[in-house]
């Protein structure tokens, strides 16, 4: 009887798990394409579409749950090797930053719009990097 198995241990680090590998670059680009559509939502309630402003609520709300799966997905990643410790910590750091923009949408303080749209906008830009990289990796 033939072992089929592969008992290399560096095939996970290669790439060897693309199903794994695909679902963190997708959820990363999920959340780019979030953000991206938050932007676009304040825009259209802004200028006087009224249903904009709830969709916008509600996709603001969820990103952040969203944004668990992929720090906890790059940390178990990371201890495989298929990718750096570096990218974790951006990707996490990337999730607690949707905590923080849910956060400062939701307070009264003009001085937080300010600070709001500009996380936006580097929120975009580290989920979609982070995307990138990580499919470059097959990770």
């Amino acid at each position: 009887m033939s072992d089929t198995t592969n008992t290399d241990d560096t095939a996970g680090r290669q790439g060897g798990n693309l199903p794994r590998s695909r679902t963190l670059s997708a959820a990363l680009f999920v959340i780019a394409a979030g953000v991206a559509a938050q932007a676009a939502l304040a825009g259209m309630f802004l200028s006087g579409t009224g249903a904009a402003r709830t969709i916008h609520l509600w996709i603001g709300s969820l990103l952040p749950y969203f944004g668990i799966w992929p720090a906890c997905a790059a940390w178990g990643q990371a201890k495989d090797g298929t990718i750096s410790r570096r990218w974790a910590w951006a990707i996490t750091a990337t999730a607690a930053g949707l905590w923080a923009q849910n956060a400062l949408g939701h307070m009264p303080f003009p001085v937080t719009t300010a600070i709001h749209i500009p996380l936006g906008v580097l929120l975009f830009g580290a989920a979609l990097v982070s995307g990138i990289e990580t499919r470059r990796h097959r990770a």
